[in-house]
């Protein structure tokens, strides 16, 4: 199986000294699974939807089944210069509607929601978007693992992110955003464990 994962920071593991993020540990012991992690610091949904097509389709083969991953948010709704976030949340949205909807045209989607921010502003933008992209989910039918609420109640995630970067964790943040996500009944039909 391949499964290639689309997003930004949190999906590449940025913070992460083992270089695992959640993706790498969320799939720790599949050897069937090639994983492409396509994801870029600093993307926004908008920069996901220019790129997501010609990076997928030479990885797309009929040979063995393919999976797509979609995990994106928490740079959408950043504060930009004199803005209250880099996107609106309708574009925010349209881009994830876009995404999943072309996507699924290609092979199954799943979307995995934005982790938790410690900067109340930014925390309140990110839960709201969270909150938006669970509903189009549903509406689209397409699996959604909220992790947000679950990372933020542990507090892990944000002592971390507050010890690095200001965003990022470190390996121990990520293996809990790792182990929420593979326990996920959505996450293990999606990979094929059930």
């Amino acid at each position: 199986m391949r499964i290639l994962a689309f997003g930004d920071s949190f999906v590449a593991g940025v913070g992460d000294p083992a270089h695992q993020g959640w993706l790498g540990r969320a799939l720790a012991g599949r050897p069937e699974v090639t994983l492409y992690n396509l994801g870029i610091r600093r993307d926004t949904s908008a920069n996901v939807l220019a790129r997501w097509s010609a990076e997928a389709l030479p990885r797309l083969t009929d040979v063995e089944p393919c999976r797509l991953v979609f995990s994106f948010g928490r740079n959408d709704a950043n504060a930009a210069e004199g803005e209250s976030a880099r996107l609106p949340p309708s574009e925010s949205l349209k881009n994830a509607h876009l995404l999943l909807s072309a996507g699924a045209q290609q092979a199954p989607v799943l979307m995995v929601g934005p982790p938790p921010a410690g900067e109340p502003g930014l925390a309140a933008r990110v839960e709201a978007l969270n909150e938006a992209f669970k509903a189009l989910c549903a509406r689209l039918r397409v699996p959604y693992i909220d992790v947000l609420r679950p990372l933020a109640v542990s507090g892990t995630w944000l002592t971390e992110a507050q010890a690095g970067d200001g965003a990022h964790p470190g390996a121990a943040g990520y293996q809990q955003m790792a182990e929420l996500v593979a326990a996920h009944p959505a996450w293990r039909g999606f990979t094929g464990l059930q």
